[in-house]
């Protein structure tokens, strides 16, 4: 999921993707950069949680990080991705 994710619309697409809340069917992936984690994923964990929906949370935290080092190349600070 991105930062753009709605959290009651996450919700009821794991509710259509897991309708009988069986563990281990639902993994999600947020893809959001460091700064929108700090801000937008308790949001959807909070909804998540509320509805009692069981699923596993993965961090995708080379995505939204990058930035463009003198040479040109595309790389990530440390700090951002710990």
């Amino acid at each position: 999921v991105s930062d753009k994710m709605d959290p009651n619309d996450l919700v009821k697409l794991i509710e259509i993707l897991n309708p009988q809340n069986k563990p281990g069917r639902i993994t999600i992936i947020c893809r959001m950069g460091a700064e929108n984690m700090r801000v937008k994923l308790p949001h959807l964990v909070r909804a998540v949680r509320r509805a009692g929906q069981i699923v596993t949370w993965v961090s995708d935290p080379m995505h939204g990080n990058t930035i463009k080092a003198p040479c040109g190349l595309k790389t990530r600070p440390f700090d951002a991705i710990l």
